[in-house]
């Protein structure tokens, strides 16, 4: 890795540059995981990606740019497949598996970005906050509305949906500042267990 930025080919500066940032992105959540947000300094990420301090500054401002830059790459990761998955047709226990699937697998792949994006999001600038937080809002919608198609789908009993929806995430969030990829479990295995506590505690026996 070269200390300075170099100038990139005619029409390859968009890729290269999506490269580096996304090194810059995972090289700065892991130090805010080991060493806090508010501890880790602009010099200590420029040391650990092996270049000068203004060769840093060519691609990020300030740390708080690049706080943000996290928050929203954690949050439009989850969003791009929970989108999909609201969009598909389905019953809604179908729909509501694959959420939870898509949630646990990106989550276990994405550790440091979504442990920075849980611990440090309350660190952002209002405006910039109340953006992330809107993302989280709208998916916290989807689930609700799934919930709810799932009882008027009789497959689900009644139920109060708002502290399902928070039991449902919080399981599912929980899960970055603890699982390892060379644990016992994989990522399916443990979306399989988190499936048949939620799908059976919210059966409708009388359906049956």
């Amino acid at each position: 890795m070269t200390a300075e930025p170099q100038e990139a080919p005619a029409g390859h500066a968009p890729r290269i540059k999506k490269l580096r940032r996304e090194e810059l992105l995972s090289v700065a959540a892991r130090l805010f995981c080991e060493k806090s947000y508010l501890s880790t300094t602009m010099d200590e990420i420029a040391s650990e990606l092996g270049v000068t301090k203004p060769a840093l500054y060519y691609y990020i401002k300030t740390k708080h740019e690049l706080l943000y830059e996290i928050c929203e790459s954690a949050i439009n990761q989850l969003m791009d497949g929970v989108r999909e998955i609201d969009g598909s047709t389905g019953e809604a226990v179908s729909k509501l598996r694959s959420l939870v699937r898509w949630h646990v697998n990106m989550f276990s792949r994405s550790g440091d970005i979504i442990n920075v994006y849980l611990a440090d999001e309350g660190a952002l600038e209002p405006e910039k906050r109340d953006h992330i937080r809107s993302l989280s809002r709208e998916y916290e919608t989807i689930y609700r509305r799934i919930i709810y198609q799932a009882m008027e789908e009789g497959a689900f009993r009644e139920l109060n949906v708002a502290m399902t929806v928070r039991a449902i995430t919080g399981m599912c969030n929980w899960l970055a500042s603890w699982y390892r990829t060379e644990g016992q479990m994989s990522a399916d295995e443990i979306a399989d267990i988190f499936l048949d506590i939620l799908i059976d505690g919210c059966a409708n026996r009388s359906a049956a």
